[in-house]
């Protein structure tokens, strides 16, 4: 599991770092992606660090202790992906009545599998600047593309909610925000640091966000096809077509865990209800999960 350290000292500097600190103010927060967070606050800057906790809850965050958990283990492989592998006793699971080799396939009405397009526009979402090639499909014929993501203003994010803060945020494909945050001397290091622990997540910086022109239809469940391809693009300007369908991308078929998937629509605090749908023989079965705390928590 990764950890991002954020501590506030009483200079009213905001930087970042893998060491332990010891302050009046402490709150770790997780991510639905298993990444940790943590807001340090020591004297006179403790309200700096409480402003630190609640941007990163209005990115999606959740303070540890808060965290609830269901019982579950989920598969996010090969044959098991997907599937319930184990169920801890006692579990918000187990009282529900789910059970090992249970297929997760909907939280909330919604299908955990990623559509094709889905996968692809994933894909394809990142740096300005950066060569992509496609392997698509036309009229039954296969043929190779290359395309550079251009330029493009990213959508508005969040703003300092103080003056001693410097923000710097980081935007997804899904257009979600990480506040990078930092204040007084070392607050451009702390911002790299930030940006270093939450590129592999698939972020990337506000300023370096790039585009191809290319939208994807989400609602096949079968295919990756294109359905508009903005003028004057870079997908325009490569030759993609609407109707195009994508096979891969940078040489990586569109494939994606349904298991993750699975794992993060159903992270959330101790208290919270999903409605959550399993296929189990040849019949559905949804169940209500009520996530309970951490044992030993």
């Amino acid at each position: 599991m990764k950890e991002f350290r954020i501590f506030v000292f009483t200079s009213s500097l905001l930087v970042c770092g893998a060491s332990q600190a010891i302050g009046q103010y402490k709150v770790d927060l997780v991510s639905a992606q298993g990444g940790t967070i943590t807001c340090v606050a020591i004297g006179p800057a403790a309200s700096l660090g409480k402003k630190c906790v609640d941007m990163f809850q209005q990115a999606g965050l959740i303070r540890d202790k808060e965290v609830g958990d269901s019982g579950l283990t989920i598969g996010t492989t090969g044959k098991d992906d997907g599937a319930i592998t184990g169920i801890a006793p006692d579990s918000a699971a187990a009282q529900a009545g789910l059970k090992v080799g249970d297929v997760i396939t909907a939280v909330e009405g919604k299908p955990v599998k990623p559509t094709p397009g889905m996968i692809a526009a994933k894909a394809l979402f990142g740096k300005r600047g950066e060569t992509i090639h496609l392997k698509l499909l036309r009229g039954g014929a296969e043929q190779e593309v290359s395309l550079v993501r251009a330029a493009k203003d990213a959508p508005e994010g969040p703003k300092s909610p103080s003056r001693l803060i410097m923000l710097r945020p980081m935007i997804d494909w899904l257009g979600e925000f990480i506040p990078c945050m930092g204040a007084g001397l070392a607050a451009q290091g702390a911002v790299e640091y930030c940006y270093s622990h939450f590129k592999p997540y698939g972020y990337v910086k506000v300023g370096e966000f790039g585009a191809t022109g290319i939208r994807m239809d989400f609602a096949r469940g079968d295919r990756a096809t294109i359905k508009g391809v903005e003028p004057d693009s870079a997908a325009s300007q490569a030759g993609i077509q609407v109707g195009d369908v994508i096979e891969e991308v940078d040489g990586r078929a569109l494939t994606a865990s349904t298991g993750e998937a699975a794992k993060e629509r159903i992270f959330g605090k101790v208290g919270d209800q999903f409605h959550v749908t399993v296929r189990r023989g040849s019949g559905d079965k949804t169940v209500e999960l009520q996530l309970a705390g951490k044992p030993n928590s």
